[in-house]
């Protein structure tokens, strides 16, 4: 079989791509890039696969039998033998399969390895930076919900999918969840996601909106215990800001119980008005 791709930039840059992101799934380089080349080719000799993923040709075979093994390639016991590489939705579906299994692996195994004798200090406070990770920070809270979550916003950039799709979880598994946000923007945006979440206006912690630096963004409280309050940070770049949070699961930090009745007052009384 002849190989007629005429090669540019652009498909350089491609193979490039997609050979680095076989590699995250433990195949090595000689191997992801005999696998991209017989997906370009759909099915070729050695020397063929050779030419086009530029490997040594005595590289080829190793690689080809690493490839089998995974269920990603066929081979057809001829001479010279052929190679035929799955297609790119079976080979998908095949490694997305590999990931869960030793995802659900590693979900079932590393709970065993926490300590029972262990308990978590009381009223310990965490801190944490970054956008993502403050509204990964508050899906997490959300998931563990069990009776009320009260959540005042005044960002839109907190509103993760995950964050939405944890507030509807939440409202489904029968939590008692209440949104307040200055931002008729942000209220209109929870109403669209249709989470079930009880949405009303709040200015507590805020003048104006869109908020100033240095301001409140986010303040959440789940079950009367686990808390977490976000404000805007400025960086040492110009211009940059990002979110800052403190956080804690424990009753027994004196912040919770200083924001539980203010958050009473702030989002659980506006609900009733």
């Amino acid at each position: 079989m002849t190989n007629n791709t005429t090669p540019d930039a652009g498909t350089d840059a491609l193979v490039e791509d997609v050979v680095s992101t076989l590699r995250t799934f433990e195949l090595t380089e000689y191997e992801a890039k005999c696998f991209v080349a017989l997906t370009r080719l759909r099915e070729g000799t050695a020397k063929e696969v050779s030419d086009v993923a530029d490997v040594p040709r005595a590289r080829i075979y190793d690689s080809m039998d690493a490839l089998q093994d995974r269920g990603l390639v066929s081979v057809q016991e001829s001479k010279p033998r052929r190679f035929r590489a799955v297609s790119p939705h079976e080979a998908v579906d095949l490694l997305e399969r590999e990931c869960r299994s030793r995802l659900d692996r590693l979900g079932t195994a590393l709970p065993r390895l926490g300590s029972p004798n262990r308990s978590t200090g009381a009223g310990e406070v965490w801190t944490m930076e970054g956008e993502a990770a403050v509204a990964e920070r508050l899906a997490t809270l959300l998931a563990d919900a069990e009776t009320e979550a009260l959540f005042a916003v005044a960002t839109d950039t907190l509103l993760s999918d995950d964050l939405l799709d944890a507030l509807s979880a939440a409202t489904d598994r029968g939590v008692d969840v209440v949104v307040g946000s200055p931002s008729d923007a942000i209220r209109d945006q929870i109403r669209e996601a249709d989470s079930g979440a009880d949405v009303v206006e709040t200015w507590t912690w805020w003048e104006s909106h869109p908020i100033d630096p240095g301001a409140v963004t986010s303040v959440l409280m789940v079950d009367g215990d686990a808390l977490l309050v976000s404000a805007d940070a400025a960086t040492d770049l110009p211009g940059v800001r990002k979110h800052r949070a403190v956080w804690t699961d424990s009753a027994e930090a004196p912040v919770v119980g200083l924001m539980r009745p203010l958050l009473t007052s702030a989002i659980r009384d506006a609900s009733r008005d």
